[in-house]
Parts: C-alpha cells; structure tokens; sequence
C-alpha cells in the first residue's frame, strides 16, 4: 500500500514538472507606428505552471515584416526611432517557470511612418518692462512633438513690428539698450527634435522707452559754404536740450524741390561735393547722443548746387563750329515703378564746357505711346532744364526701359542744324 502511494505521488510530481508555458493566444502590440512615438507590448496569453515570468526582444523586419533582426530593447515599451521608418517591427516574447520557457512573436506592426518635426501650439512671448536698462525674458510657448532643444533668436523691430533685424544671443534673456529706444522686440523660437525643426515668432513689445531723457531738437541743424562742385560744406549741429555729448552726421542729396533725398558721402561734419551733386540740393541729418540714446534732426536744404567753373553762358554766345552738348541727365524717380508723374532733368553745356542758359531742350519717349507728348523747356542759369511727363497707360511696369530721344536747340535755328545736338537716354522701369 505505501509502495502504491510513494508510485503515484512521483507521477504527479513528474507531471507538474512537464507544465512548461505553452502560448494560446500570439503577443500583441498598441501604441502609433510613426518613429518618435511608443509601442507597448502584451505578453499574450499561456499555460503552464504559476508564476509565469516574461522577457521581451524587440525585432526591426522589412517592409512585409519579414528579414527580421533583433534589436537591443528588451522592455515591454519601445520608442521608434529613424531607422524603424518604412519597415515593420515586432516582438519577441519569452516565457519561463521553474518547469521550462517558450517563446512566440507578435504579428508585425504596421509600416513606421516618419516623425513629426515640433508643430507649434501657441506663440512664444514676452515678459519684461521695455525701457532701456530692462531685460525681457521669453518663454518658449506650446509645442507638439516633442521639442529636444529651443534656439532664441531676439529681434529689434519698427514700431509697427515689421523690418525686424536679428540682435542679441541665443538665450531666452535679452537686456534693453540705448539702441532698443524708439524700437519694439519681438523673439524668434526654434524648436528642434531628431526629426526636424520649425520656427516660432512673438507678438510685439511696446516701443522701448529710453531710461531717461534723450536729447530734443531746439533750433535745426544748418550747412554753412557753397552749393557748388568742389566747395567744402560744413554741418552745425543746430540746438538741443537734455545735454547730447556726442554727434553724428549723415548727407543727403536731394532734387530741386529738397525731397527724394539718397545718402552719400561719408559721416563727417565736412563734406566736400562733386559733380554727383550738380543740379541737386544738400540736407544733412544730425544724431544727436546722450547716456539714455539718440535722437535726429535733418536741417534745411542748401541751394541747388552749380558746376564749377565759369559761370553759364547765354544760347546766344553759342555758334558754329562751337555746339551744344547734352552733359547731364537725370530722372526723379531714378527708376519707374507705378505710372505717376515723373521728372527728366537735362544739362545743357557747349563744346567748351561752358553752361548754357536759354537753350531749348525737348525730350520724347520711345515708343512713342508709353508717355505722353511735353513741350519744349528753356535751360536755366546752371544749364538745367526740367521736364514732367506723364505715363499713359500703354507704359509697362515690369523690369522695362524706356528711350527719351532729347535735343537741345538754339532758337531760331532749323531744328536739325546749326548748333543743335541730339542724345538717346534712358530711365529703366520695375
């Protein structure tokens, strides 16, 4: 009877020993199949002797979720990464008892799509006091995708928040200078993961306000010497409150109204002009200093500056084999862009380098339809004659020229002889 017993009590403990795991239902995998993103594994269903423990391989598989090779991830989560993208991944479950182990692998994954780049949520902004002196911080505003890194980029914009330049480090601090005053701020985030980049803009400062007072205009800046080629010009700095202690010089060369001014020249309190400056007038803008930041005033124009030389000679003293010359021309806009009025400004000089005065200067565009006809003008005393012509609206406005066949006459003569003379010029368009 005990022999029985002791026979059937091994059987049985033989038979616990063979209830090894045996899978009844495949692992599986849930989570996004885009890199950047996790799956999670389960370990499926098995049978066999408690406890049961599980051990997982990740596999990376081609694009039918075959060729697959194991990987180094062995937890239960896996985040995809780029090389996972346009191929399948699966996972290989292991489990084990104290009577033996059994291994079965998931169905492959869907094709990994590639990760998203960070898509913004909301802007960036701002926190600080605009005032010179002030620092402003930035946050980097709301993100999706998860960013791995920000870049800061500060920028100093006009009041409008427009025409913005790049200033500043790359930190999320920037502090407010004199050369902030008059201006508002705006930064710029770069967001970055392993996927991409995308950029992010804030809205606006207030304009930055100086420290202090910055120094005020009382009476405007004034040029002293000639308006004549070769004549030294020399800027005063005018008046002005609020203690400046250093200036700065900027001139100007206008037409013969004072307006449509261009820069030249350097910065200076002197300016010496050249033949560039005939027929125009001179401005200079004066950038007045203090501890808390600049201000500008711009003085009155100068008379229109003549060439150097001799003084202008009357048509009259003009004859044969002496003739006229057309020395100079000049268009205000120096290039068209709408159909408005505009103005030919036309030198006339003799074969001597003499200016002409009284001399009859006509100018018609080519073709003949872009502008309309304009009547003859008499030269002046420093050999300019002015011209306004109207566009029609046959005139183009992309990238074009338009031809001005200009002559200069003496009155009285033939128009195509004598001392006339004849040019073609041209003032381009878009």
């Amino acid at each position: 009877m005990v022999a029985a017993l002791a026979l059937l009590a091994g059987g049985a403990a033989q038979g616990a020993r063979l209830a090894a795991p045996a899978n009844t239902s495949l692992p599986t995998l849930s989570g996004t199949p885009r890199a950047g993103e996790t799956l999670t594994a389960s370990s499926g269903t098995w049978s066999g002797s408690s406890p049961i423990s599980f051990a997982y391989r990740w596999q990376r598989c081609d694009k039918n979720g075959n060729g697959c090779n194991n990987l180094s991830a062995t937890g239960q989560t896996y985040t995809l990464q780029k090389g996972d993208v346009n191929r399948r991944v699966r996972v290989s479950v292991t489990a084990s008892n104290t009577d033996g182990s059994a291994n079965a692998v998931s169905a492959p994954s869907a094709v990994v799509a590639a990760g998203l780049e960070p898509a913004n949520t909301s802007l960036p902004t701002i926190s600080g006091t605009a005032k010179a002196g002030s620092t402003l911080t930035a946050s980097a505003g709301g993100w999706n995708n998860n960013p791995t890194s920000f870049e800061y980029q500060w920028r100093r914009c006009n009041t409008a928040g427009n025409a913005c330049d790049g200033v500043g480090p790359d930190k999320n601090t920037y502090a407010l200078s004199g050369a902030d005053v008059g201006a508002t701020m705006r930064v710029r985030v770069r967001a970055r993961n392993q996927f991409g980049d995308e950029r992010a803009q804030s809205a606006q400062t207030a304009v930055v306000a100086s420290a202090g007072p910055l120094p005020a205009n009382t009476s405007a800046p004034t040029i002293a010497g000639t308006a004549r080629n070769g004549q030294v010009l020399v800027a005063g700095v005018g008046s002005w409150a609020n203690s400046p202690n250093h200036y700065d010089y900027r001139w100007h060369r206008c037409d013969t109204a004072g307006n449509n001014c261009d820069g030249f020249g350097g910065e200076a309190a002197q300016q010496r002009l050249s033949s560039s400056e005939v027929g125009h007038r001179i401005r200079v803008t004066v950038f007045a200093r203090n501890q808390f930041g600049t201000s500008k005033a711009t003085s009155a124009p100068t008379s229109v500056v003549t060439g150097a030389g001799p003084a202008s000679i009357g048509v009259e003293q003009v004859s044969l084999p002496n003739q006229l010359v057309i020395t100079g021309v000049q268009f205000v806009p120096r290039r068209l862009h709408s159909r408005q009025a505009f103005l030919g400004r036309f030198r006339v000089s003799d074969a001597r380098g003499n200016l002409v005065h009284g001399a009859v200067v006509y100018a018609i565009g080519v073709p003949y339809g872009w502008v309309r006809a304009a009547p003859e003008v008499v030269t002046a005393s420093n050999g300019w004659a002015t011209i306004q012509f109207f566009p029609t609206r046959l005139m183009p406005l992309h990238k074009a020229a338009l031809v001005f066949f200009v002559r200069a006459r003496k009155p009285g003569e033939r128009l195509l002889s004598g001392v006339s003379t004849r040019r073609l010029v041209q003032v381009g368009i878009g």
